[in-house]
């Protein structure tokens, strides 16, 4: 019994020696090391700076070496009457759900400016079902309208630090123009939270009216991808909400009231990631938009 405690005993102190000699003989960190290593987990980009933020809010919407990407989004529509608060049925409904795709070409002018051309359009879903509609019933109203699929009217533009400069086939204003981005930052873990906000209103041809919006931009980007400047994407989740005037096919102009609109997605580099459902609907209700090419024109160059 003896001998066996005198040899747990030798074998403690012999750890304990072998710990001292192994700390002491382990090479410390150099301060040139130290550096290196908290280098790669440095900012790449000055959050302050305009041009910064610019080029972060658009390697986040797609590519800047030019290839073609698809940014992808699923959304719920949610009406409410604040003239209405007794029910609470009738003060918010759930209107229609959507999927969204924005196809796009992007590349960095010699100024610095970014120039994007772009394709977008948007399909209706029933909220229950999830099947893409043509037509729907105003859950207000009770009428059957249509729904046709959406095709956007911003085809692209020129992004600034002082702003964008849109091209668009009608016309509209917005607190964006003329103006930085001025993104907001979060760091939360490993995590960046990065926000913006506009309030727009443009003139709608088909109901000869003024509309109202206020969105809401949302990217959750991991750390380490604004730690490497040479990248030409950004991958990130994307999340936007809305506030609007009442869709005009839902026929309740002067109706008081608004619209909620919000949706979750993020950017693709393949149409083939697209959900194959959504490349079937879209093809069905809008067969030519996946053919048309974006390019840039020769006297573009």
């Amino acid at each position: 019994m003896i001998l066996k405690k005198n040899n747990n005993l030798l074998k403690l102190i012999f750890g304990l020696f072998a710990s001292i000699l192994l700390f002491n003989c382990t090479p410390k960190e150099t301060p040139e090391k130290t550096e290196a290593i908290l280098a790669k987990t440095a900012m790449a980009y000055d959050l302050n700076s305009p041009k910064d933020q610019l080029l972060i809010f658009e390697k986040m919407q797609g590519d800047l070496s030019g290839k073609m990407t698809y940014s992808y989004s699923e959304g719920r529509v949610f009406g409410i009457r604040p003239d209405k608060p007794d029910s609470l049925n009738v003060f918010g409904k759930e209107v229609f759900r959507y999927s969204g795709c924005g196809m796009k070409i992007m590349r960095i002018l010699e100024n610095g400016n970014i120039e994007t051309k772009s394709k977008g359009w948007l399909l209706y879903r029933d909220p229950k079902t999830g099947e893409f509609l043509s037509e729907m019933t105003n859950p207000y109203t009770g009428e059957l309208v249509e729904v046709p699929a959406f095709r956007a009217g911003i085809r692209g533009g020129i992004m600034t630090p002082e702003g964008p400069i849109v091209d668009a086939n009608f016309t509209m204003e917005s607190t964006a123009f003329g103006a930085p981005l001025n993104l907001e930052f979060t760091e939360i873990g490993n995590k960046v939270h990065i926000t913006r906000h506009a309030f727009t209103k443009w003139f709608e041809k088909k109901s000869q009216t003024w509309r109202t919006e206020m969105t809401l931009d949302t990217y959750d980007v991991d750390k380490k991808y604004l730690t490497d400047r040479s990248l030409t994407h950004i991958p990130s989740e994307y999340h936007w909400t809305s506030e609007t005037s009442w869709l005009s096919i839902l026929k309740m102009q002067g109706t008081p009231g608004h619209m909620i609109w919000t949706s979750s997605g993020g950017t693709l580099l393949n149409k083939e990631d697209l959900p194959k459902d959504f490349i079937a609907a879209t093809e069905e209700k809008q067969p030519d938009i996946f053919g048309e090419e974006l390019k840039w024109e020769e006297n573009e160059k």
